[in-house]
Formats: C-alpha cells, sequence, structure tokens
C-alpha cells in the first residue's frame, strides 16, 4: 500500500507536475521523519521506493531518517511528558454526553467482551482495541469470535463498532468544547512543526528542501483533522497508508496559498465551520488559525 501511494505521489509530483526530480539526487530536496516505531520506518521506505522507484542504486541518494526519543516524541500522545493532557482528555471521557454514549453501548461492550473474553478493554483503550481486533479479521476473511456459550460477534455488530470509533474519535479531538486545550497539548508542538516549515518555504528560509515526509500513526492523524474541523465524511478512523498533505502554492501575483489534501482529494470541512478554503487558504490566514492550537510554553501548559 505504502509502495501504490509513493507511486500516486511519484504520477502528481514528479511526472504531473515536475515539482519533484524524476532521480533523487539532491536529498537535502527532502526531509524524512518517523516515530521510533519500526513500522513507521518501513511504511516510509516503501513510500519513498514507490516516490524514487531506483533510488536505492544511486549512493548519493541516501536519506537520513530523523527521530525523536520517544520521551519528547510530539507526533503522538505523550501523557507521561505532559500531564496536563492527561488531566483534559479525562475531562473529556468523563463528561455526562461521552457517559451517555458509553452507557447507550453497554449490550454491546458486553457481548464484545464475552467474545474476545475480555475485561474491561472498553475503560482502558475506548473503541480502538475493539476495531483493531474485529476489523483486521473481518478484512482477512476469518469467522468472528464467539463467547463460550455460543454467542458470535456479527458482521452488523462490526458496523456498529466502526460507527462508534468513529463517534468517539470526533467527540475527543473535534466536538467537545475543551478540545482546543486538547490538542494543544496532543499534537500541538508538532503543528507547531509544520506550520514553521510551511512559514520557512514562504519567508525564503527552507534553502533546497521541497518535500518532507513525516511517517506516523493514526493517532497523528486524528487530532491534526480535528483542529482543522475535518467533515463528517473525511472525520472518520484513518486507514492503514491514510496520508495528510499540506501543499505550499504561489500564485501568479505572488501570494501564497496553502491546500490541504486528505487521501488524494482536497479536505472538506464540518458544517458550519468552513474557517477557509482547504483547496486554496491564503498562508497567512492558514498560519493564524493553527496557532490556536500550537502551545506557546509547552512546558508550562503542560504543569
Amino acid at each position: 500500500q505504502h509502495l501504490d501511494l509513493g507511486a500516486r505521489l511519484r504520477s502528481v509530483y514528479v511526472e504531473k507536475l515536475g515539482f519533484l526530480p524524476y532521480w533523487l539526487r539532491n536529498t537535502s530536496q527532502m526531509y524524512l521523519r518517523t516515530t521510533s516505531i519500526w513500522r513507521t520506518k518501513n511504511s516510509a521506505e516503501a513510500l519513498l521506493n514507490g516516490l524514487w522507484p531506483y533510488r536505492g542504486i544511486d549512493p548519493s541518494a541516501q536519506i537520513p531518517i530523523h527521530t525523536y526519543p520517544s520521551a519528547i516524541e510530539t507526533m503522538v500522545s505523550n501523557i507521561a511528558a505532559c500531564p496536563g493532557l492527561g488531566t483534559a482528555m479525562s475531562q473529556i471521557t468523563n463528561s455526562a454526553e461521552f457517559g451517555a454514549f458509553y452507557q447507550s453501548q453497554a449490550a454491546l461492550i458486553t457481548k464484545l467482551d464475552n467474545a474476545l473474553k475480555a475485561s474491561g478493554s472498553s475503560a482502558t483503550s475506548g473503541w480502538s482495541g475493539y476495531v483493531d481486533v474485529l476489523l483486521a479479521r473481518q478484512c482477512h476473511g476469518m469467522e468472528l469470535p464467539c463467547s463460550s456459550d455460543g454467542v458470535c460477534i456479527t458482521d452488523d455488530d462490526v458496523k456498529q463498532v466502526m460507527r462508534n470509533g468513529h463517534y468517539e474519535l470526533a467527540f475527543i479531538a473535534r466536538d467537545h468544547p475543551l478540545v482546543p486545550q486538547s490538542v494543544r497539548l496532543y499534537i500541538g508542538s508538532f503543528i507547531g512543526t509544520l506550520r514553521d516549515q510551511l512559514q520557512d518555504a514562504v519567508n525564503g528560509k527552507a534553502g533546497d528542501l521541497k518535500f518532507a515526509l513525516y511517517s506516523a500513526h493514526d493517532e497523528t492523524i486524528i487530532p491534526i483533522l480535528g483542529a482543522l474541523k475535518a467533515s463528517n465524511t473525511d472525520m472518520l478512523w484513518p486507514a492503514y497508508a491514510a496520508n495528510l498533505a499540506l501543499e505550499l502554492w504561489k500564485k501568479k501575483d505572488g501570494s501564497r496559498v496553502v491546500r490541504v489534501v486528505l487521501n488524494g482529494r482536497v479536505l472538506t470541512l464540518q458544517e458550519g465551520f468552513q474557517w477557509c478554503d482547504m483547496n486554496a487558504c491564503p498562508a497567512d490566514q492558514f498560519f493564524k488559525y493553527l496557532e490556536t492550537y500550537i502551545p506557546s510554553d509547552i512546558t508550562t501548559e503542560c504543569a
């Protein structure tokens, strides 16, 4: 899937637009960062092999992989480094609305836990554990598990699990009133990294850099989509090899715009929150909007 994604990016940015080079010989034109989890490194390597298929035979085209120590990683939730995030998330998940949602799904949770021989999983990991286990089995055509008394999880149950997962991530990352605070602490430092990189390009301080690749996780994409106020259509559980692109364009009049592309198409925004055109958002407006989600002093805010 990542090889295919790299090939699709090549068809657009190399073959159609001529923005990226046909052969990558100047590696200062790109930047690569992953988390310390090996699968994100493998995913990045596969994508780059699709983007530049013959890169491996050119010794000058070696691309450094940048990673942060897990203790200070900013592309995933890091409650150990930011206790304030844990407090904010607890306020969201302990809210009356969220509690009512879980109560409405109590019968399904009991059925799932009995079949999976799990106890308390919904309380510790939300719906993500159910999604990971059941969707993988369903996608691979495997039988869904049954409880010891013969009550089996059905395809309709899996569909409801997915709906619940979509609702949960939208509530936690987009819809609850405390989201601006929680997202600042969750992913705000990384949003600041993305903003700074785009601003450097606008200000002519990016050097040769044309393409930055960040290989991370679904939990990286989700809060960014929430911060941008993605529509219900786009605010869904990210699939494997899901990708979010921030493109910086220069118009004929010299002005700069940012284009936000999710899985190959322009991001759509939540009704009532269409704060900018994601096909061509003026760069200054885009940067100004992001300020809400970028901490000015992460150490103080996390305390």
